[in-house]
């Protein structure tokens, strides 16, 4: 879950101000979703957006790492990614290939229509 910020207009009586607020949520239309639901939907004053998030050596435990250390990071994650990528490709081939398939298959075994 990300954090998302965004301005709500909260009223008192007759006064209203804009308050900034921030909600947890899986992505920004739902954390709106949940402003919304919380607040009513006139309230939402502006688009939640997500917060950045600051690493530090106490949040992370460990050291910084080295330029050298920091490449092969890189270099793991564009691994990864490509490799998901692949699988990912590979699963869309294969889908297409099936339902291919089933048409074929389809077209080929259609029964003539009978009339009544």
């Amino acid at each position: 879950m990300k954090t998302y910020t965004a301005m709500v207009a909260a009223q008192v009586g007759n006064s209203s101000r804009l308050i900034k607020t921030q909600v947890r949520a899986v992505s920004a239309g739902e954390a709106k979703w949940l402003l919304q639901a919380v607040y009513g939907f006139h309230a939402i004053a502006s688009f939640p957006a997500q917060e950045r998030e600051v690493l530090t050596t106490e949040t992370t435990g460990h050291q910084t790492a080295t330029p050298e250390q920091q490449r092969i990071a890189s270099l793991k994650l564009a691994k990864d990614r490509a490799s998901d990528a692949l699988t990912i490709e590979r699963d869309r081939q294969k889908r297409l290939k099936a339902t291919r398939d089933l048409r074929s298959l389809s077209s080929t075994n259609e029964l003539p229509k009978r009339n009544l």
